[in-house]
């Protein structure tokens, strides 16, 4: 009994730093206006989709459509918008050192704030979820629930490029890392139509760099279940699951990696 109470006490301390560095993190980004201001400009856009169908694609189709896609540039723009105003002042204005001499390693610094950013997208895709089914409840009359496991896609996308974000913010500026995570992001959901290009050349040596590439970054097209849920076409619980694996396996990479470069680092 004393050695599991032992192994509890080391994880609860462990933990603890990083439970605040998250919490106090979501805190301050609940607070920003930018963020505020784009998610009250995206609710009364979402609302009024019955108007913009103009092509008469369906009110519900539309409404599914604009909503989930709303909900993808809002949580890419939650990301880019978190990870400069938390990570990247703090390293460069060196108040990371009032933090570290407070709540821990840099470990949990970074999985702290990772944590933070995840929590605040885990905030407003809950709440865009429910709204984008009461409203087409009202207006279909039916419960489309299948849109909770297209947000919880999402949802793992952004976690994924959240990591992605946070590895590169230890090392280098926001011009840079707004550069590299945009190309690597456009890459991400264009590794079909490059992959054909270079098998169109036949070129074996072109055909290992780019699978040497895409082994080390994502292939953000795995995330995109707005076609499937428009149309009505069910998601798979084994497809939900793969995603969840791969996200986490190349979530946890990043981190580390990040972690890594942050603990060497002379701030």
């Amino acid at each position: 009994m004393k050695i599991f109470k032992d192994l509890f006490t080391r994880f609860f301390y462990s933990v603890k730093p990083v439970f605040w560095i998250a919490y106090y993190s979501f805190l301050e980004a609940l607070r920003n206006r930018l963020l505020l201001g784009i998610f009250c400009l995206i609710i009364p856009l979402i609302a009024g989709a019955k108007v913009l169908d103009v092509y008469q694609f369906g009110q519900v189709k539309m409404i599914k459509d604009l909503g989930l896609f709303a909900t993808s540039i809002f949580g890419l723009l939650i990301v880019f918008i978190l990870s400069f105003e938390q990570i990247i002042p703090d390293i460069e204005k060196k108040s990371v050192y009032f933090i570290l001499s407070r709540m821990g390693s840099r470990n949990s610094y970074i999985l702290g704030r990772y944590l933070g950013i995840i929590a605040t997208l885990t905030f407003y895709n809950t709440i865009m979820t429910v709204f984008l089914i009461v409203l087409l409840k009202f207006y279909s009359s039916y419960w489309f629930l299948e849109l909770i496991s297209a947000m919880a896609i999402y949802l793992l996308k952004q976690s994924l490029l959240t990591s992605m974000i946070v590895l590169f913010a230890t090392f280098t500026s926001r011009i840079v890392v707004t550069s590299l995570g945009i190309f690597f992001y456009a890459i991400g959901h264009s590794y079909d139509f490059i992959r054909m290009f270079f098998e169109s050349r036949e070129n074996p040596t072109l055909m290992f760099l780019f699978e040497a590439v895409v082994f080390f970054f994502p292939d953000f097209s795995l995330f995109e279940p707005r076609l499937r849920v428009v149309h009505d076409i069910p998601i798979a619980p084994q497809a939900m699951l793969l995603v969840l694996l791969y996200s986490v396996f190349f979530s946890l990479f990043y981190l580390g990696v990040g972690g890594k470069i942050l603990s060497r680092k002379d701030l």
